[in-house]
């Protein structure tokens, strides 16, 4: 069974799915701050530079 077939299956508890949906969620909001706060520094660095 994929991922997809998973989340779009009618059978099964919904905790696991909305479990494992709020755990995605948590992950990709802890990704884009790591990633944001890195590239505000690299911009921070260039604009620092042309300055």
């Amino acid at each position: 069974m994929t991922f997809r077939d998973f989340l779009l299956d009618d059978s099964g508890d919904m905790v696991e799915r909305g479990l494992i949906l709020a755990a995605i969620v948590v992950a990709a909001i802890s990704l884009w701050n790591t990633l944001g706060s890195k590239l505000a520094t690299k911009l921070s660095t260039v604009n620092a530079a042309v300055q």
